[in-house]
């Protein structure tokens, strides 16, 4: 099995150049969803003016990109295990705090931000690795702050059929999709209060809580 970072760089950097066709396409998708996610997250936080925010896994950081348009003022932090992520990060948006980082283990003090989230990333491990992710995430953030988890839904037609029409050539590693009911349990043993639990698209979910 490859390791993350040998599935992610040729990815990112192949990702970056928009220069084949399926990433051109993909390209665009990151858009409409990516605006999705910021809107429903910032509409969880009410009518907060600042934010620390930090993004997790973060990729190409878009839906990070369309949250720090929302607020009045923001510090925004970018982390990924992949270089060529950072760097396509960096490429877009040089004032956002950037660093190659390990979820399991991030580098940054206790209760600390304001909201946490993650697009795509821990449907990437076991679901005991996902727990050990989120407690990171939960750790990061302060006592009333937000968490969010976007990951596929495995109840939509997107997974049932069109991940599974690829098989093997799927491009976007082993992943192991949520059921709506599993994604709120999951961040309700872990803690957290107040949840939500969105819909996208009819392909992912996107759940949101607070730290108590």
């Amino acid at each position: 099995m490859p390791s993350s970072t040998d599935l992610w760089d040729p990815f990112w950097a192949t990702h970056a150049t928009k220069k084949d066709y399926f990433h051109r396409l993909l390209w665009l998708i990151r858009f409409l969803f990516s605006s999705a996610y910021a809107r429903r997250i910032s509409q969880a936080s009410g009518d907060q003016h600042s934010a620390k925010l930090l993004e997790i896994g973060c990729g190409s950081a878009r839906t990070l990109h369309y949250l720090d348009q929302t607020y009045d003022s923001c510090e925004c932090y970018a982390l990924d295990l992949s270089p060529q992520a950072i760097h396509l990060v960096r490429s877009i948006n040089p004032l956002f705090n950037t660093a190659i980082a390990n979820a399991f283990s991030l580098p940054l003090g206790s209760d600390k931000l304001d909201i946490v989230f993650s697009i795509g990333l821990i449907e990437h491990f076991t679901r005991e690795q996902a727990e050990q992710i989120v407690r990171e995430k939960i750790r990061v953030t302060r006592t009333g702050g937000m968490v969010a988890i976007m990951v596929p839904w495995q109840s939509s037609v997107y997974n049932l059929i069109v991940r599974k029409a690829f098989g093997r050539h799927w491009p976007f590693g082993d992943e192991k999709p949520f059921h709506r009911q599993e994604l709120e349990l999951f961040m309700q043993h872990l803690g957290l209060a107040e949840i939500e639990i969105h819909v996208i698209y009819a392909t992912t979910i996107l759940g949101i809580g607070r730290k108590k």
